[in-house]
């Protein structure tokens, strides 16, 4: 993924163009980041321990709370590679979470 203005790049999956949109909804966002964790896992077991969801697609992107899984999954490391696995989602949502998106009174 280019962020800096420049061509993309061409497709990773063949001629499709995989995308990941993942919805807002405030702490709901529990819901997709446990079905990625589970993806993720099962993606690990067919390709190997350092398989990232970052891997498998060519754009995500997300609304309100799905932008900030996306900015979790694609955040890179130091060695360019996704900073965080799916499985920090939910920890961060439940440790996190309250503060984040405090209930309406």
């Amino acid at each position: 993924m280019d962020c800096h203005g420049g061509a993309a790049l061409p497709p990773s999956q063949g001629k499709l163009i995989t995308v990941l949109s993942i919805d807002g909804g405030g702490i709901r966002g529990l819901i997709p980041a446990t079905i990625l964790a589970c993806l993720e896992a099962k993606l690990q077991e067919l390709d190997g321990p350092d398989a990232r969801i970052a891997d498998y697609f060519d754009v995500i992107a997300g609304t309100s709370t799905g932008a900030l899984i996306t900015a979790m999954l694609a955040a890179p490391d130091e060695n360019k590679r996704p900073l965080f696995q799916a499985k920090d989602l939910t920890t961060f949502y439940l440790d996190n979470g309250a503060e984040i998106f405090p209930q309406r009174k």
